[in-house]
């Protein structure tokens, strides 16, 4: 395998751990950095709740952010979109979703801010802000220019059963990202996806595969898990993640990160 030249990790869940950057995962991410590996964060957060967290930012070269949907530059300090899921289809995607799960909500990521029907939405995410609150009979959609990600609740349904709910929904043009045991679906445009975004900044900058590792713990990291030549599932990944994975690594709260990182450069393992 050639040398190590970049290495990209999902944030909440792997990272980050209740949303903070540990000492240790950033003198890891610092120590690479150092050796002239780029560190780029592959997250589905949106860019300002990566470039707003300083640790993170100060931490890494470039963001991947809305599961591929949009890349961040930090140097220029503006977001490029990528893969929007264009309108109508996010609409007649709402529709068909309402048509089996009545009492759905709603929220849509814009990629500037998110525009909610049911403040709940807000509730346990970072740097998300700022929200807008409508009402559900309201248009979702109304005065929206891009769409980044769809994302779907459903009080009264837990986690598995909203995913098999959703999975009925044939529609194309769409990929749909499921969070494990957290009762929430996104759905993205089907080209944006962490692997294909990852592949895509990589291959202009001359990069393959082979001389990236990447880190993650959900189903959305599963393209990118699946694309790099080194992959680590968190210990207490989701099932999905740990099979596509080639390696595992200690569980978030243990900086499993930090740990695959730390036996890489001293060279304990590997490359």
């Amino acid at each position: 395998m050639n040398s190590l030249k970049v290495i990209a990790t999902d944030l909440d869940g792997t990272l980050l751990h209740r949303g903070k950057l540990s000492e240790r995962n950033q003198k890891a991410l610092l120590a690479a950095r150092e050796r002239g590996v780029q560190v780029v964060a592959v997250t589905a957060r949106a860019p300002r709740g990566v470039h707003r967290h300083p640790e993170l930012a100060s931490s890494i070269d470039a963001a991947i952010c809305c599961n591929g949907a949009i890349v961040y530059d930090f140097e220029a300090g503006a977001a490029d979109f990528r893969h929007p899921m264009p309108i109508p289809t996010a609409r007649e995607l709402q529709r068909r979703l309402l048509e089996a799960i009545p009492q759905a909500l709603f929220a849509v990521e814009t990629g500037e801010s998110q525009i909610a029907q049911d403040p709940q939405f807000e509730v346990g995410v970072h740097l998300h802000d700022p929200w807008y609150f409508v009402d559900p009979a309201a248009d979702l959609f109304d005065g929206v220019d891009t769409v980044a990600t769809l994302i779907l609740r459903a009080p009264g349904l837990g986690a598995a059963s909203l995913l098999d709910q959703a999975r009925r929904i044939d529609m194309p043009g769409v990929r749909m990202w499921h969070w494990g045991k957290y009762p929430e679906i996104e759905y993205s445009s089907q080209h944006a996806t962490k692997g294909l975004a990852l592949a895509e900044w990589c291959a202009a900058r001359g990069i393959g595969p082979e001389s990236v590792i990447a880190f993650g713990d959900m189903p959305t990291d599963v393209p990118m898990l699946a694309w790099a030549g080194r992959s680590f599932a968190m210990a207490d990944a989701n099932a999905e993640a740990l099979a596509a994975a080639t390696d595992h690594t200690a569980a978030c709260a243990e900086d499993g990160v930090a740990q695959a990182i730390e036996a890489i450069l001293s060279l304990r393992e590997p490359w």
